[in-house]
């Protein structure tokens, strides 16, 4: 190449690096700054993100608002059928209307194909009962109920809050006296009642399925507290109901009132 050419082409290169740097144009040409950097690969720091507070997420309600139940008083017994016939063979009987029983499926010949447990033994049985035995009821949202069968206590809701726990005595796992796991809702109740065939009695009981019942730890046919049942309290002891110390049995008959939930869990 000539002298004159390499010269004007110097002088045309070193023009078209200077120029951005005089009047502070950003250009393809300008050199990355690597500052500080010990590699190729430079890692940029993270920018601190303020953490946003958590919410606490509102809790799930714990108890439904209405339950589906059998038409039929609290102490009269329902029999479910092998087949939607009125003279199927029974696989068990529900006591009236505190028993929550799942609805399977609606036939068109007037009968309901239903899930539940049978009285006599608690185990769980499918079969049918007539569609217009089967009614939804609502519960009292207020108040709610669950026993706890494997730490043997009493939970008791309001407005979803518990407000108190008692400590109990569920039914004995052999002979067939467990306490039913299952949804029930409260019904009648009394002042006490005895129970020749147990010799015992109890104060101040409340109705969630037929014979189950909640009550005070039990006396004798004089109307004596038992000690020796009543120190069993916080361990599985009785027939089936679910007992309570003479307190605690006489504040949930005064206070929890009838249509609220029971949940019975292991």
């Amino acid at each position: 190449m000539k002298p004159i050419k390499v010269i004007t082409f110097l002088i045309v290169l070193t023009s078209a690096v200077m120029i951005p740097w005089i009047t502070g144009e950003k250009t393809e040409f300008a050199p990355l700054s690597t500052e500080g950097a010990e590699s190729e690969n430079i890692i940029l720091e993270k920018p601190e993100i303020d953490v946003l507070q958590e919410i606490e997420p509102k809790p799930l309600n714990k108890f439904p608002s209405k339950i589906t139940v059998l038409k039929a008083n609290e102490i009269t017994a329902v029999n479910i059928r092998e087949l939607p016939s009125s003279d199927s063979k029974s696989l068990g009987v529900v006591y009236g209307d505190l028993v929550n029983v799942e609805v399977i499926k609606n036939l068109d010949n007037g009968y309901t194909e239903v899930s539940c447990r049978d009285y006599r033994t608690m185990k769980p049985i499918c079969g049918f009962v007539p569609t217009e035995y089967i009614q939804e009821v609502d519960l009292n949202e207020k108040f709610g109920v669950i026993v706890d069968l494997s730490e043997q206590k009493v939970d008791i809701y309001e407005n979803d809050n518990i407000i108190k726990t008692f400590s109990c005595s569920t039914g004995l796992d052999e002979n067939g006296c467990g306490t039913p796991e299952g949804l029930y809702r409260i019904g009648e109740r009394g002042d006490s009642f005895y129970s020749p065939k147990y010799k015992q009695g109890g104060y101040y009981w409340v109705r969630f399925n037929n014979n189950y019942l909640f009550h005070s730890v039990p006396f004798d046919e004089n109307k004596k507290i038992i000690e020796e049942e009543a120190e069993k309290l916080g361990q599985k002891s009785s027939h089936g109901c679910i007992r309570l110390s003479l307190d605690d049995a006489l504040w949930f008959y005064k206070n929890i009132p009838q249509g609220t939930p029971v949940v019975i869990k292991d």
